[in-house]
């Protein structure tokens, strides 16, 4: 069995997280630090609500936002 593993790092922008995920088929993508742990997560939701703000905004920016609590997230009215 084979796998790919499809990783994100911070600075990658919410289009590029979009991208791997319509091409990978996925909704979840993991974010990388730059010795290659683990430093978060990022949802299909996450992105697309916080796109109306700026497709180029960078995931770890998102995932900052996103870690508040309810309807401070990015994008949120």
């Amino acid at each position: 069995m084979s796998s790919i593993e499809v990783t994100l790092v911070p600075s990658d922008t919410l289009l590029r997280a979009l991208r791997v995920m319509e091409r990978y088929r996925v909704c979840l993508l993991p974010v990388v630090g730059e010795a290659g742990g683990l430093v978060g997560l990022i949802s299909k939701a996450h992105i697309l609500s916080a796109w109306g703000v700026d497709p180029l905004l960078p995931v770890s920016l998102v995932m900052a936002a996103c870690g508040r609590p309810r309807g401070e997230c990015l994008g949120a009215p």
